[in-house]
């Protein structure tokens, strides 16, 4: 169990995000152009955000005082959740304790954990148990992430490099 926390720890990048349901052909969320980071520390917490490029700017400093309709956009195309980690066997569980989904906190989120290699190393597979839609659906989630090295070079905007918007 050791050997398995300490292959998550680090900063991961999202490389492919894919919703299948009732077995069917996955199809890509958000457009198929999501951005996201994942975190888990040595210390057993984690953090995950994910969100779509095509979200429409605010007209204004804070969201808070945007139009009700960009707030709706701004949050229907963000996902995040943050709290600590435990693994169970080949899975990693993530116990919420803040979310932009309030319905969330508290809950524990099981993930399933495969590996795969790569040319540059290994990318994290963490995919959802099948689960019940509001429409009575079976859906799946999988995500694809890729480890950050850490000492990514900053390029001159400042951004890590490969970051969506520069490098």
């Amino acid at each position: 169990m050791v050997r398995a926390m300490h292959r998550l720890i680090g900063t991961w990048r999202l490389v492919e995000w894919t919703f299948t349901v009732n077995e069917s052909r996955p199809t890509h969320p958000w457009g198929g152009d999501p951005v996201g980071l994942l975190t888990y520390t040595d210390g057993g917490r984690m953090n995950a955000s994910l969100m779509s490029v095509g979200r429409p700017p605010a007209p204004t400093r804070t969201l808070s005082a945007a139009p009700t309709d960009i707030r709706a956009a701004a949050a229907a195309g963000y996902l995040s959740y943050a709290g600590a980690y435990t693994i169970e066997g080949d899975d990693v569980l993530h116990h919420i304790e803040l979310s932009l989904m309030p319905n969330w906190v508290g809950r524990t989120e099981r993930r399933h954990v495969e590996w795969l290699r790569t040319g540059s190393g290994e990318d994290l597979i963490l995919s959802t148990p099948p689960t019940r839609t509001d429409g009575g659906r079976t859906a799946v989630n999988r995500l694809r992430w890729t480890r950050i090295p850490t000492s990514a070079p900053i390029d001159e905007s400042g951004k890590p490099a490969g970051h969506p918007d520069g490098g």
